[in-house]
């Protein structure tokens, strides 16, 4: 895990969630595959129905509070970057909307544990990189990284008709030995394959692309 990745897990309360529970899950009638699809509806959208869902689903003490801090890495527009630029805030969550993603695959290199693969169609944003070259988010400095107008408009005017990607990205689940409901492992990969798509700024200014 990078230092990013953990702390984002810190930043949305998840670190302690995350961590092993000595109860055994009731699971609630969901088959594997509709869990797995849940979680994302959760991570991705913030679905509210879909995050009640996963509470009831993981039928702990701590489950409303890990569903609720899944949803909270949706909350993409409340990034530093978009603070004063809310006409590019709204444009990412029209765009956001219309994300999917999709099982394509699940292995289980064990029956308590399953590698999920998401097949994921997010924007591509490689076109506003020559706004960016000339009005780079300074990520460094002594204030919350902020996007010049420029670079702000440029995004607003883009995050809407850019080409989608499709990304393969994986997260690993695990439960009890017994059964009980399937609790992500690392949830880090789809939240960063989430906001990597939607705001590459950090990406790319340790990795800015030829």
């Amino acid at each position: 895990m990078s230092a990013r990745e953990a702390t984002a897990l810190k930043r949305l309360g998840l670190a302690a969630l995350l961590a092993p529970v000595t109860a055994v899950a009731s699971a609630a009638e969901l088959t594997p595959v509709q869990a797995f699809d849940l979680y994302a509806q959760v991570i991705v959208h913030g679905d509210a129905a879909a995050q009640a869902t996963l509470a009831g689903y993981l039928d702990t003490d701590n489950g409303p509070a890990l569903a609720a801090a899944l949803a909270g890495a949706s909350h993409l527009d409340e990034a530093p970057e978009l603070a004063d630029w809310p006409k590019a805030a709204t444009a990412l969550r029209k765009r956001q909307k219309s994300v999917h993603c999709a099982i394509d695959s699940v292995r289980h290199p064990q029956t308590d544990s399953a590698d999920v693969d998401y097949r994921c169609h997010l924007p591509d944003l490689s076109a506003l990189l020559p706004v960016y070259r000339q009005h780079p988010v300074p990520f460094n400095g002594p204030h919350p990284p902020q996007m010049a107008r420029e670079l702000a408009t440029a995004y607003a005017q883009m995050i809407g008709v850019a080409p989608d990607q499709e990304r393969i990205i994986t997260v690993s689940f695990h439960r009890a030995p017994d059964g009980g409901a399937w609790r992500v492992q690392n949830p880090t990969p789809l939240m960063s394959g989430l906001a990597d798509a939607f705001l590459p700024f950090f990406e790319w200014n340790e990795h800015l692309p030829n």
